[in-house]
């Protein structure tokens, strides 16, 4: 969907054009400019460094899985 009509004022997908014949260009009536949002990536925290146990603790799950299916197939 857009929010910008077409430039020459008509719509410039007819139905069969295309790859979807059943999809029309449309626009977005509810849409103002006094509605902006936010940009995704600025309300994104990352701690540095992370959690760094977390790669501990698939060595230890998988290691456990390979104990158990050793187990299970003797």
């Amino acid at each position: 969907m857009t929010t910008q009509p077409p430039s020459d004022g008509t719509d410039s997908n007819k139905p069969g054009d295309g790859i979807n014949p059943a999809m029309r260009r449309d626009v977005d009536a509810e849409f103002t400019d006094d509605q902006h949002g936010s940009e995704p990536m600025e309300t994104v925290s990352v701690k540095q460094g992370g959690p760094e146990v977390w790669p501990i603790i698939w060595l230890g799950v998988v290691l456990i899985l390979i104990i158990m299916t050793i187990w299970l197939l003797i």
